[in-house]
């Protein structure tokens, strides 16, 4: 019989233990790439739910009404405030919250805040960084007009109405200047909204939505930065000048194009253009085509259906598919 103190107990050389992590980190560094593959696709797909949501939402709306709701109405006498994505609360199961908002006050008044800080999951797309800054309280007193000093959080929007393409990006484009600052979109009328039979150009050639995620804060391609648009309430700091929530009025976008700094480029109300870049989205979210999505940004058409729009695609059919009675022959995009 051996003896247990004559046995000879062997275990792992320092070398083979070395060798066993270098494969567990090799296969670490080749899973966690397809694991974040995955991820982002689920958020993605889950984003285009929201869109077809949204969509589904606009064409209720429509069927009710006859027409589109308008980007926002905003009337000063008396006074009158609703942006589009209240006016569909109703349909996409909010309706207590529909009622409970106040038409007859601004927006951003106090009276609305417990409405407007609702956080909903249908105008927040996951591929969205996590937490968002609040403004700091001299913003929002300079975007009230002196009548906030306190810093509520209104809820997020990441979806917002397509009002019309400026000239400055038809020039950008390459296109025949319009000679006027805006070639109206689907969602840019107001406050009586488009009708289906009004969308010439046809519904499925017709954006309705789009990204422009990561409002409040300020991004500059795919980073945070600070706002490069001079003039505006928000210039210099890490916020965008408007779309603060999904109850803002300006949470829509009239598109002008922006260089890779994040400074967009300028129409004035003549129709005179300066043009200081050629990017069609993704390198600023202030009041442009913005999403964390790679390679594009996604968007819901005036027949319901939502698509993804490549951020390298043609200047030139982008343009031609925000307007809805520009009669570009686009085909497929």
């Amino acid at each position: 019989m051996v003896k247990l103190s004559e046995r000879k107990l062997r275990g792992f050389t320092l070398i083979e233990l070395l060798v066993v992590i270098a494969i567990i980190a090799i296969l670490v560094a080749l899973l966690l790439p397809a694991v974040q593959q995955a991820r982002e696709a689920a958020r993605r797909t889950q984003c285009k739910n929201n869109l077809k949501q949204l969509g589904l939402a606009l064409h209720n709306y429509e069927s009710t009404y006859g027409m589109f709701p308008p980007s926002r109405i905003s009337l000063s006498n008396p006074t009158f405030q609703i942006s589009w994505n209240t006016m569909i609360l109703p349909y996409i199961e909010q309706d207590n919250a529909y009622r409970q908002y106040n038409t007859n006050v601004n927006w951003f008044n106090v009276v609305n805040d417990p409405v407007t800080t609702i956080q909903l999951p249908a105008f927040v797309c996951p591929s969205t960084p996590g937490s968002r800054p609040v403004p700091t309280v001299t913003l929002y007193t300079a975007i009230s007009g002196g009548t906030r000093t306190n810093q509520p959080l209104w809820g997020y929007n990441d979806y917002g109405s397509i009002n019309a393409v400026r000239n400055a990006f038809i020039v950008m484009a390459g296109l025949p200047s319009i000679g006027t600052k805006d070639a109206m979109g689907a969602m840019g009328r107001g406050p009586g909204g488009t009708k289906i039979r009004d969308i010439t150009d046809g519904t499925s050639n017709t954006l309705l939505l789009g990204e422009g995620a990561g409002r409040p804060r300020q991004y500059i391609g795919r980073q945070p930065g600070l706002n490069p648009r001079v003039g505006n309430v928000a210039f210099g700091t890490q916020f965008t000048a408007d779309g603060w929530g999904w109850a803002d009025i300006n949470n829509g976008f009239s598109i002008d194009g922006a260089n890779s700094a994040g400074l967009q480029n300028d129409t004035s109300g003549s129709g005179a253009t300066t043009i200081v870049g050629r990017c069609t989205m993704n390198c600023t979210n202030d009041s442009e085509f913005y999403s964390f999505h790679t390679g594009g940004i996604q968007t819901v058409l005036a027949d319901g259906s939502v698509r993804f729009l490549s951020e390298n695609m043609s200047a030139a059919v982008l343009a031609g598919a925000i307007t809805l009675q520009g009669g570009e022959v686009i085909g497929e995009f």
